[in-house]
């Protein structure tokens, strides 16, 4: 049995209100409208609801039972839907995105401490994973990764210029060692590799050569899972590293690392948010969304 809830709101209104007139202006409606809703429920029940008279209008008993069992729970549906409205004003909940250490570290904490702060009703969830995570399927509002390594059918906007990588190892590991002139000459150091989990392989060093793109396969000795860990390793002074610009340029800069191969390393696309559609995002997450993407 299929019973349409407008049906339902009038006879709520009838009882509450009395008579039809006043359930019709209760509801912005006309007597006449509510009339056939009575007269709708009335046929699916297959029960008579009102005894009418041109004077009164009184429950029959299968009315009175009829609104002990909806009433409240009308009301309740209607507050439901009050309170989701409210949204709109007040944002709230939970916004789940799934990224990276280097972009959570990088690109989205700066970003999101403000959301924080203006909006203390709203959760923001970063889970840190370098896997290319389903994000519907997994339960995520959304999910930041290179712009090269998301689906099309996603709808993506950038959260950072491009990414300039660079070749990189600290003055103590390279006294003795051979000078990094070409790709070829990386063979004789010790690297530094960043596993990616999705593939489970090393993530390979992209350079320029004329109109070609190279990818070396580095031959790691030691490695890890996300990008910090393998900036501390080539400061020490355990091998060359293959790490965003970003991240090495202080170190570059008061001599603490050098750079090599300058010209030949590759510049990847930004980083981009990346969710499922545009329709029905709550209030909270279009926040959310719109931090992230500021410059």
């Amino acid at each position: 049995m299929k019973t349409n809830l407008n049906d339902l709101h009038a006879f709520i209104a009838v009882v509450q209100n009395g008579n039809f007139t006043k359930a019709a202006s209760a509801l912005g409606s006309t007597q006449s409208a509510v009339s056939q809703s009575i007269s709708n429920l009335e046929q699916n029940l297959e029960l008579k609801l009102f005894n009418r008279t041109t004077r009164s209008v009184t429950l029959t008993e299968a009315g009175e039972k009829l609104f002990e069992y909806v009433g409240h729970q009308l009301d309740d549906i209607n507050l439901g839907l009050e309170r989701l409205s409210l949204m709109k004003n007040k944002p709230h909940g939970r916004v789940r995105i799934t990224a990276d250490d280097f972009s959570i570290k990088y690109y989205i904490y700066n970003k999101i401490k403000k959301v924080v702060k203006e909006y203390p009703e709203i959760t923001i969830e970063l889970t840190s994973d370098n896997r290319q995570v389903d994000i519907a399927q997994e339960g995520y509002d959304a999910g930041v990764r290179l712009g090269l390594s998301i689906e099309k059918d996603m709808i993506a906007v950038p959260i950072s210029h491009p990414i300039q990588m660079c070749l990189v190892a600290s003055p103590k590991y390279m006294q003795g060692k051979t000078e990094i002139r070409n790709i070829q000459d990386l063979n004789q150091h010790y690297c530094l590799g960043i596993k990616l989990l999705t593939s489970n392989s090393l993530l390979p060093w992209s350079f320029t050569q004329g109109r070609k793109q190279v990818n070396y396969k580095p031959q790691s000795n030691l490695i890890f899972t996300g990008v910090d860990r393998v900036l501390d390793a080539v400061v020490d002074g355990l091998g060359v590293a293959y790490l965003p610009l970003d991240i090495v340029k202080d170190f570059l800069d008061t001599g603490r690392l050098l750079s090599f191969l300058n010209e030949s390393v590759s510049t990847y696309p930004p980083l981009y948010l990346f969710y499922t559609s545009r329709r029905f995002n709550s209030p909270a997450f279009q926040i959310v969304c719109n931090a992230l993407k500021e410059n």
